[in-house]
Protein backbone atom coordinates (compact mmCIF):
# COMPACT_ATOMS: atom_id res chain seq x y z
CA UNK A 1 0.00 0.00 0.00
CA UNK A 2 1.41 3.31 -1.21
CA UNK A 3 0.27 6.86 0.58
CA UNK A 4 -1.34 7.26 3.86
CA UNK A 5 -4.03 9.16 5.41
CA UNK A 6 -4.27 12.41 6.99
CA UNK A 7 -5.06 11.01 10.88
CA UNK A 8 -1.98 8.73 10.19
CA UNK A 9 -0.22 12.12 9.59
CA UNK A 10 -2.17 13.74 12.36
CA UNK A 11 -1.11 10.70 14.87
CA UNK A 12 2.75 11.61 14.36
CA UNK A 13 2.50 14.80 14.18
CA UNK A 14 1.24 14.20 17.96
CA UNK A 15 4.12 12.00 18.78
CA UNK A 16 6.95 14.43 17.31
CA UNK A 17 5.37 17.50 18.81
CA UNK A 18 5.64 19.12 15.71
CA UNK A 19 2.88 20.14 12.91
CA UNK A 20 4.96 18.54 9.40
CA UNK A 21 5.21 20.88 6.39
CA UNK A 22 2.02 21.12 4.25
CA UNK A 23 3.76 20.30 0.91
CA UNK A 24 5.51 17.21 2.92
CA UNK A 25 2.19 15.79 4.43
CA UNK A 26 1.01 16.31 1.16
CA UNK A 27 3.62 13.86 -0.36
CA UNK A 28 3.02 11.74 2.19
CA UNK A 29 -0.61 11.32 1.21
CA UNK A 30 0.73 10.07 -1.90
CA UNK A 31 4.02 8.74 -1.20
CA UNK A 32 4.55 7.34 1.98
CA UNK A 33 6.76 4.60 2.65
CA UNK A 34 8.26 5.43 -1.16
CA UNK A 35 11.62 6.72 -1.55
CA UNK A 36 13.04 9.07 -4.30
CA UNK A 37 15.35 7.35 -6.15
CA UNK A 38 18.28 6.12 -3.82
CA UNK A 39 16.65 8.51 -1.23
CA UNK A 40 15.09 6.98 1.76
CA UNK A 41 11.69 9.43 3.02
CA UNK A 42 10.59 8.22 6.36
CA UNK A 43 7.03 7.41 6.18
CA UNK A 44 4.89 7.75 8.81
CA UNK A 45 3.47 4.93 10.49
CA UNK A 46 -0.09 3.86 9.30
CA UNK A 47 -2.05 1.14 11.05
CA UNK A 48 -3.25 -0.34 7.42
CA UNK A 49 0.66 -1.32 6.71
CA UNK A 50 2.41 -1.43 9.98
CA UNK A 51 4.90 -3.73 8.44
CA UNK A 52 6.12 -1.53 5.37
CA UNK A 53 6.14 2.39 8.11
CA UNK A 54 7.18 1.09 11.27
CA UNK A 55 10.63 2.76 10.39
CA UNK A 56 8.49 6.30 10.47
CA UNK A 57 10.27 9.62 11.32
CA UNK A 58 8.91 9.57 14.56
CA UNK A 59 10.60 5.95 15.33
CA UNK A 60 13.97 7.67 13.35
CA UNK A 61 14.24 10.78 15.31
CA UNK A 62 13.60 9.18 18.58
CA UNK A 63 15.82 6.33 18.10
CA UNK A 64 18.51 6.53 15.58
CA UNK A 65 18.41 10.50 15.33
CA UNK A 66 19.01 11.00 19.03
CA UNK A 67 22.13 8.09 19.24
CA UNK A 68 23.50 10.18 16.33
CA UNK A 69 23.17 13.26 18.49
CA UNK A 70 25.33 11.99 21.19
CA UNK A 71 28.51 12.29 19.34
CA UNK A 72 27.94 16.11 19.66
CA UNK A 73 26.92 16.21 23.18
CA UNK A 74 30.02 18.53 23.92
CA UNK A 75 29.48 21.26 21.09
CA UNK A 76 27.12 23.89 21.78
CA UNK A 77 25.39 23.83 18.09
CA UNK A 78 21.76 23.64 19.21
CA UNK A 79 20.15 20.64 17.05
CA UNK A 80 16.25 20.77 18.90
CA UNK A 81 14.79 22.67 15.69
CA UNK A 82 16.13 19.57 13.30
CA UNK A 83 13.52 17.08 12.28
CA UNK A 84 14.96 14.52 10.03
CA UNK A 85 12.73 13.39 7.35
CA UNK A 86 15.19 11.30 4.87
CA UNK A 87 18.70 9.30 5.48
CA UNK A 88 21.22 9.79 2.80
CA UNK A 89 22.96 6.71 2.19
CA UNK A 90 25.73 8.26 4.20
CA UNK A 91 24.83 8.52 7.19
CA UNK A 92 23.68 12.23 6.26
CA UNK A 93 20.34 13.05 7.01
CA UNK A 94 17.89 15.70 5.56
CA UNK A 95 16.06 17.65 8.09
CA UNK A 96 13.07 20.11 8.31
CA UNK A 97 14.70 23.46 10.39
CA UNK A 98 12.35 24.88 12.08
CA UNK A 99 14.44 27.45 13.79
CA UNK A 100 14.82 28.81 10.43
CA UNK A 101 11.65 29.54 7.97
CA UNK A 102 11.62 30.03 4.28
CA UNK A 103 9.47 31.93 2.24
CA UNK A 104 6.24 30.20 2.36
CA UNK A 105 6.28 30.42 6.51
CA UNK A 106 7.55 26.62 6.94
CA UNK A 107 11.15 25.03 7.76
CA UNK A 108 13.73 25.06 5.65
CA UNK A 109 15.26 21.94 4.30
CA UNK A 110 18.52 21.42 5.79
CA UNK A 111 21.58 18.73 4.96
CA UNK A 112 22.64 17.54 8.54
CA UNK A 113 26.25 16.08 8.35
CA UNK A 114 26.51 12.61 10.89
CA UNK A 115 31.05 13.20 10.83
CA UNK A 116 30.72 17.44 12.00
CA UNK A 117 27.15 17.93 12.82
CA UNK A 118 27.62 20.76 10.00
CA UNK A 119 24.14 22.23 8.85
CA UNK A 120 23.26 22.97 5.54
CA UNK A 121 20.40 24.58 3.99
CA UNK A 122 19.27 22.61 1.07
CA UNK A 123 15.89 24.41 -0.38
CA UNK A 124 13.28 26.54 0.66
CA UNK A 125 10.91 23.84 1.52
CA UNK A 126 9.82 20.94 0.74
CA UNK A 127 8.55 21.04 -2.43
CA UNK A 128 11.32 23.25 -3.74
CA UNK A 129 13.68 19.90 -2.08
CA UNK A 130 11.44 17.42 -4.82
CA UNK A 131 12.59 20.17 -7.88
CA UNK A 132 16.24 20.95 -6.65
CA UNK A 133 18.62 20.36 -9.08
CA UNK A 134 21.07 17.23 -8.16
CA UNK A 135 19.13 15.95 -5.51
CA UNK A 136 20.42 12.71 -4.37
CA UNK A 137 17.82 9.81 -5.71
Amino acid sequence: MIGTTTDAIQEEEKKLGRTMPKSFSDWLLSNNGKSLGSLTIFPVLDARDPRKTWESIDHHFKKDWQEWLENFSDISTDFSGLLPFAEFGTGDYYCFNYAVKGQAGGPVVVLWSHETGEIDQVAESFAAFLVMPGRPG
